[in-house]
């Protein structure tokens, strides 16, 4: 399964990041602002968490859309294939940060993102109420300049805090 990653990192450290990720072998490593994104499946987010040491955190891009309505995040958030990381009973909180953008309100913006997953996940397991008792995946996002980053967090605790080096 091909996927989209997002490493967050201190800003300035992005090149320090992709170059490290790329000699790592790691396919179509590109810096941004803030984060370093590449491509590769399960054993390339695997070996980017153990070997990354200027990364924060390791995330999977699950989608990148335009939204400046609720209505736009909410149909943008549902169209994400959430059954393919989501069990009927695990726990999803959600987390948020809006910059620049027509939606500023990150308590609304995660009601609505949680709604959407909801939403989603209860046509797919027929489900109308979910326990949440199960693992948890943190789901993330970012709106910046009104494009929407939906993003699952793979790493738990920050990987600078694991204390492994």
């Amino acid at each position: 399964m091909k996927l989209t990653f997002s490493a967050p990192c201190i800003f300035g450290l992005e090149g320090i990041c992709a170059n490290e990720l790329k000699f790592l072998g790691i396919e179509n490593v590109r810096a941004e602002n803030g984060r370093v994104l590449f491509e590769g499946d399960f054993n390339t987010l695997a070996k980017a968490s153990v070997n990354s040491r200027y990364a924060e955190r390791i995330h999977i891009l699950l989608a990148e859309f335009e939204a400046t309505t609720f209505e736009q995040l909410f149909e943008g958030v549902k169209a994400v294939e959430w059954e393919n990381f989501i069990g009927m009973s695990d726990a999803f909180p959600v987390k948020g940060r809006c910059l620049s953008s027509k939606l500023m309100s990150v308590p609304d913006c995660q009601k609505i993102v949680k709604k959407a997953v909801v939403s989603r996940l209860s046509e797919r397991y027929l489900l109308s109420w979910f326990e949440e008792t199960g693992p948890v995946h943190q789901i993330q996002f970012l709106i910046m300049k009104d494009r929407v980053s939906i993003l699952l967090d793979t790493s738990g605790a920050g990987l600078h805090k694991r204390g492994y080096r």
